[in-house]
């Protein structure tokens, strides 16, 4: 019977074999190529920052959250925009071993036209490891230097020339934390645990330091992040959703005054997340993050809402629901859009301009290639 069925086999075989022939003699390999440069248009980076594997920079384009590509670095990455508003820096770590072994800090350089690498800088292996946040890789004023956060644990900041392409100095900074860039010269200041703000002024391997007693850490303590706005000012934010109001154009800051957000509101409000402001100069506006019921504790818990604030009157004048965020970004142009990553969903979410004299915002778009996420910045309007 297997013997009578044997010509079927052969020829079915045959017909099999003469068709893989002619499929194979018609298929045509896909030739695999790199974009010269991402798609035109404003964009939102996004810093995925790992500790078990490769950092991501995840590039979006601010219109609809178009994915235009990413950037891999090494761990615990930190990102910053340069003032030339075309480079990307980023700060990690590379492992050699992982567990065990060397480890160098890197600061990377990237065109952001093209995510091409510039050139890198190894500094010394002193800089922070941490989620990414704001305040711990930033850029003098006049862009020649960058700052770097260290801790070991003790704290200090590692100065970087740019024009040289090397580190040049390590200023400590016993107590202090954050980096805050002066509006001029090579000089900055930074958060210190007994509530003051000190301020470093580096001439060449010298510095000169002076102090001014800020906030109280047991009463109302803030966050290491700031924004700068138009007209100059430094604007910290407390745990409590006090703005502190900062000039610090000279070599001794000064506190200029304080803003209570939450004065007069109802509900326990309070600003909770890991970057929680941000700011828009075109607008004069300021965008903070914030959740109800608030205890001790909770300053870094996802947001309710995101609550409008006209810096020139000082004022709350809009709130716009907004689930779920612990990291916010501003568009810099007339018509502000936020940008926010997620805890929960790790997402990055859109949130458009729905009303432009209260600055209330809907929501307007969502991704989920990003993963979690502490930390975006926007380039571009």
């Amino acid at each position: 019977m297997i013997a009578a069925q044997w010509p079927k086999t052969a020829t079915l075989f045959t017909v099999f074999g003469l068709f893989l022939c002619a499929s194979a003699q018609a298929f045509k390999p896909e030739t695999i190529s790199v974009k010269p440069a991402i798609d035109p248009g404003s964009n939102v980076l996004v810093n995925q920052a790992e500790w078990a594997g490769a950092s991501k920079i995840h590039v979006y384009g601010q219109q609809d959250l178009s994915y235009k590509g990413s950037v891999s670095v090494g761990l615990t990455s930190q990102i910053l925009l340069g003032r030339d508003q075309k480079t990307l820096y980023t700060l990690s770590d590379y492992m050699k071993r992982l567990t065990r072994g060397p480890v160098e800090s890197v600061i990377e350089e990237y065109d952001i036209a093209t995510l091409s690498l510039k050139r890198e800088i190894v500094i010394p292996n002193k800089a922070v490891k941490a989620i990414g946040m704001a305040q711990l890789l930033e850029q003098s004023a006049d862009g020649r230097y960058l700052y770097v956060q260290n801790a070991t644990p003790a704290t200090s900041v590692t100065v970087v020339d740019l024009q040289a392409g090397e580190a040049v100095l390590e200023v400590p900074t016993p107590g202090c934390y954050g980096v805050f860039p002066a509006p001029r010269d090579n000089r900055f200041s930074t958060l210190c645990g007994a509530g003051d703000l000190k301020t470093y002024s580096v001439n060449g391997d010298q510095y000169d330091t002076t102090s001014i007693s800020l906030f109280s850490p047991e009463q109302d303590p803030l966050y290491v992040q700031a924004q700068r706005t138009a007209d100059g000012r430094l604007v910290f934010l407390s745990f409590n959703g006090t703005l502190y109001l900062v000039d610090d154009g000279d070599a001794t800051a000064k506190l200029l005054g304080t803003v209570p957000l939450t004065k007069g509101v109802n509900g326990d409000w309070a600003p909770g997340g890991y970057v929680v402001m941000a700011y828009s100069p075109a607008t004069n506006m300021m965008f903070v993050l914030m959740h109800p019921d608030a205890y001790e504790g909770s300053h870094k818990d996802p947001s309710e809402e995101i609550w409008s604030v006209d810096m020139k009157s000082a004022k709350v004048i809009g709130r716009s629901h907004a689930e779920g965020l612990i990291a916010l970004a501003v568009s810099q142009g007339q018509e502000p859009v936020l940008f926010g990553t997620t805890d929960e969903d790790e997402t990055i979410e859109r949130f458009a301009l729905l009303d432009n004299t209260k600055f209330v915002f809907k929501a307007a778009g969502s991704d989920d290639k990003s993963g979690w996420a502490s930390s975006l910045l926007t380039v571009g309007e």
